[in-house]
């Protein structure tokens, strides 16, 4: 298939993005980067801003580029679907859905509107027209939760389905066999640390008070270290702050970086916010079980990220709040033969 694919120029994290050129000379793929507005997340009025910035500048490009078999859209900014339905209603094209965060749901889940809420009506029904029309061959989603939970905005008569994200092509990369000792050296990590890891986004979707509540009893050998960005780090730093030394934190890490960085730790933490089930789902699971890594989850056995971790048998899910739960299963993280185990099934469920 010939791809083309419009974008922003930003990259995750605030790292931005200029390579257009695939990596593979031969792939038939062209990317047009939109330069809308950055000014970033801190403040909703400029927030606001760089998407309609975005809208405007992609819906040129839309009806500029030559005309498309299908435009298929992601979900950010959110209703992106409208523009894509209504822009390929223009170019004589199919649309389909890839849906990457579920609106207007993610906005209840972050507590944005109080109900009675009378504008909600209203984005619901932007939610179904997005997805609505005889010209969508489909919605494209990431997990049984967030199906079921779309399904209500998803005509019948539309083909909907749930495929996970699968790892990158760095995560899956086999690193040189003395890099992860190396990584682990550069970070003064010995080896008989066990080292529990949060490595990822740190958005207001997830939690981290039941790791934080623990990080003074762990055993001296046993370092709780946390790799990424996102509005919840201040929490992390404040904990770091009022306990010098218990816990490590550190910024987003090179992609080269990333098999290693991920196969550094013994055990993986991942967490999310049960109200925040099908709204989206956490895409680290994937590059942490092709590294080979348990998992320990702090949320919901009904979202994805813990029927997969039950299904694989590949760690330990934990309701939220549940701190003696948590205990069993740090005790069983320690125990070397344990997590080494589930790492295996961890690998052959990846």
């Amino acid at each position: 298939h010939k791809v083309t694919v419009i974008c922003g120029t930003g990259g995750y994290g605030g790292v931005g993005q200029s390579d257009d050129s695939p990596k593979d000379a031969r792939a038939p793929l062209t990317v047009h980067r939109m330069r809308a507005t950055r000014f970033g997340r801190s403040r909703a009025a400029g927030k606001v801003l760089d998407y309609l910035s975005f809208y405007v500048l992609s819906g040129i490009c839309l009806m500029r580029m030559e005309k498309p078999d299908v435009v298929v859209c992601l979900t950010t900014p959110p209703y992106l679907s409208l523009l894509g339905r209504i822009g390929s209603f223009f170019r004589g094209a199919k649309h389909s859905h890839w849906v990457m965060d579920l609106y207007p749901d993610v906005l209840d889940a972050h507590g944005m509107f109080k109900r009675p809420f009378r504008g909600h009506t209203l984005l619901r029904l932007l939610a179904k027209l997005g997805w609505g029309g005889s010209r969508n061959i489909g919605v494209l989603t990431l997990g049984p939760d967030m199906h079921d939970r779309t399904s209500k905005y998803v005509p019948h008569s539309v083909p909907q389905s749930w495929i996970p994200l699968w790892g990158t092509a760095e995560e899956n990369a086999d690193p040189a066999p003395d890099a992860v000792i190396r990584l682990r050296e550069s970070r003064g990590w010995h080896p008989c640390d066990v080292v529990l890891m949060y490595s990822g986004n740190m958005g207001l979707g997830h939690r981290f008070r039941e790791f934080l509540d623990v990080a003074n009893i762990l055993p001296e050998n046993v370092k709780l270290v946390f790799f990424g960005r996102g509005k919840r780090r201040s929490e992390i730093e404040t904990f770091q702050a009022e306990h010098p030394g218990v816990v490590e934190i550190h910024d987003y890490v090179r992609s080269e970086d990333l098999a290693a960085h991920l196969r550094t730790a013994d055990v993986h933490l991942v967490s999310l916010e049960p109200s925040w089930d099908g709204t989206m789902v956490p895409s680290k699971l994937q590059g942490i079980f092709a590294a080979g890594r348990p998992v320990i989850f702090i949320g919901s056995t009904h979202s994805s990220t813990g029927q997969w971790i039950i299904e694989s048998g590949a760690g330990w899910v934990v309701a939220p709040g549940d701190m003696e739960a948590l205990g069993v299963a740090l005790k069983d993280a320690v125990d070397a033969s344990d997590r080494e185990h589930r790492g295996r099934l961890a690998s052959t469920y990846a």
